[in-house]
């Protein structure tokens, strides 16, 4: 069984995507969310991800697409949220920092997975499948 994650395309007023940067690992860029935990909807942990890595409150709006990496048994739901409010947020052992791009800005390192995710939500796609295989 794969793994499932939810990750969230969160656009600011002036049509930038909320990225966030791991402070573990490759410290790559990504936009916010994590896995699923027992018993959570992709809802709640969209929503708790989100809150999590930065502190914004969001609702979920529409299904961007499903993303499966059978050759790292994973697969990811990308939702698009719109903010409802922000509490206080700092960078930690999880998050170094949190920004909101334009496509011409986008940051690197990004995986070409996150990159696809990204470009299929600045194109207003909807309930695509999309299936990588190994690079």
């Amino acid at each position: 069984m794969p793994t499932v994650g939810v990750f969230a395309a969160i656009f600011d007023e002036r049509g930038r995507i909320l990225c966030v940067r791991r402070a573990y690992g490759p410290e790559n860029w990504t936009t916010p969310g994590g896995r699923m935990e027992s018993g959570e909807s992709p809802i709640e942990a969209l929503e708790r991800e989100v809150h999590e890595e930065a502190g914004y409150r969001v609702q979920a709006r529409k299904l961007v697409g499903i993303y499966a990496a059978p050759f790292k048994d994973d697969m990811v739901l990308f939702i698009e949220a719109e903010i409802t409010g922000r509490d206080d947020w700092r960078a930690n052992d999880e998050i170094a920092e949190v920004r909101f791009f334009g496509w011409d800005e986008l940051p690197q390192p990004m995986t070409p997975q996150t990159r696809q995710r990204i470009e299929d939500a600045f194109d207003g796609q909807a309930g695509i499948i999309h299936v990588f295989e190994p690079e």
